[in-house]
């Protein structure tokens, strides 16, 4: 093996190793698929209590009992329903969403599928 297919090698090497460490970056963007919350955006998980659709607006109630009121708007990514209306009080959905001064911004609203009969 001589010195420049030695260099060769060790190039595509290191080419490989950056770009498989650097793939995966993207993916962990905020995709709101963690049900946790960061300096970006909150989760909060609760039964739904009431839809507002003059307002649009949700309000779900955690198991401590904290209410909490979320504006749904046009960037709100709606998943397991298409419109506010189909939502039912007592379901249980998951919401990540902003504080903004205007109140709670939607960003993501699941409403994960029923299971039974």
């Amino acid at each position: 093996m001589n010195l420049l297919s030695l260099f060769i090698h060790k190039r595509t090497f290191l080419a490989i190793i950056f770009f498989l460490f650097m793939l995966p970056v993207p993916l962990f963007a905020a995709q709101y698929t963690e049900e946790v919350s960061t300096q970006e955006y909150l989760f909060a998980k609760g039964r739904l209590r009431d839809v507002s659709l003059e307002n649009q607006t949700i309000t779900i109630q955690q198991k401590g009992g904290q209410r909490i009121i979320v504006l749904v708007n046009a960037e709100t990514e709606l998943k397991g329903f298409e419109k506010l209306v189909e939502l039912q009080g007592g379901n249980v959905i998951k919401i990540w969403y902003r504080q903004d001064k205007s109140g709670n911004i939607g960003l993501k609203i699941l409403k994960p599928p029923e299971l039974g009969c």
